[in-house]
């Protein structure tokens, strides 16, 4: 696919650019992972779906040439795929990178070009960017209301947070870590970083549900149990963003690709 291999070229730069944020961090054990993102022509959304499940069944059948390379797949509501591939150091990237060469080999060169053009027609645009999650700034409940395979839905707020605020954004995320802890709510939520991509700095926070309705009444429901002190965060942390969007997708196994199993 056009936009696999864009991320391989976008992942040199990457791990050139963020070695000093990985050491800077190293005290804070974050958690690190890749996204790339494909914006789909809308008149060719099935024809993308299947050359990327073409893609997912080809380097399945060849994961031990990229072992590394894994990746949860998600449907955005607006048409735009996001892929996240979780890394744990910059030799993840390089070995990801270096392993689109040898899954090409390992399917055939004119078979893999076939299949990236024909990918590639259906793409309009694509982005990536470099995602760090510090554990302290998410929050997990200890009994949590859904189970893992029950998380299908995935609700997203991006805060474009000024420039120069960064620190009092992160104390505003550990305020509410400590609301959510003391009310003892039963959803998490998973609040990332950019550290390398579009339009920094901006935060992502995740919310996973059974689907879009079941995250609205999970919403009504957390907004009343933290109250104005709840509603006192928010007002706080939209006094530090320059911009606020909102999205939702589905959670599509069928797009993702499961950790390599050695045999």
């Amino acid at each position: 696919m056009r936009g696999r291999q864009a991320f391989a070229g976008a992942a040199i730069i990457f791990a050139a650019l963020v070695t000093g944020s990985l050491a800077a961090a190293q005290t804070a054990q974050p958690q690190w992972s890749v996204m790339h993102q494909e914006f789909v022509r809308p008149s060719m959304l099935m024809k993308y779906e299947d050359t990327s499940k073409e893609f997912i069944a080809a380097v399945r059948q060849h994961h031990d040439a990229s072992p590394v390379f894994n990746f949860t797949g998600i449907a955005g509501d607006d048409l735009v795929y996001t892929y996240v591939t979780p890394i744990s150091s910059m030799s993840d990237v390089e070995a990801i990178t270096s392993g689109f060469g040898k899954l090409a080999q390992a399917v055939g060169e004119a078979k893999w070009g076939d299949l990236m053009v024909r990918n590639g027609q259906t793409i309009d645009s694509m982005r990536d960017s470099i995602l760090m999650e510090d554990p302290s700034l998410s929050y997990t409940p200890a009994q949590p209301r859904l189970k893992p395979e029950e998380e299908q839905y995935l609700h997203v707020d991006l805060y474009y947070v000024q420039p120069g605020r960064e620190a009092e954004a992160d104390a505003v995320a550990k305020d509410f870590v400590e609301l959510y802890r003391k009310k003892n709510l039963p959803d998490r939520y998973r609040l990332f970083k950019v550290v390398m991509g579009w339009d920094t700095p901006l935060i992502i926070v995740t919310t996973p549900a059974k689907s879009a309705a079941d995250y609205e009444a999970r919403n009504a429901q957390t907004k009343q149990a933290i109250g104005a002190e709840g509603m006192a965060l928010f007002q706080r942390a939209f006094a530090l963003t320059r911009r606020f969007e909102m999205h939702g997708g589905w959670i599509r196994p069928d797009l993702s690709l499961e950790p390599f199993a050695k045999k």
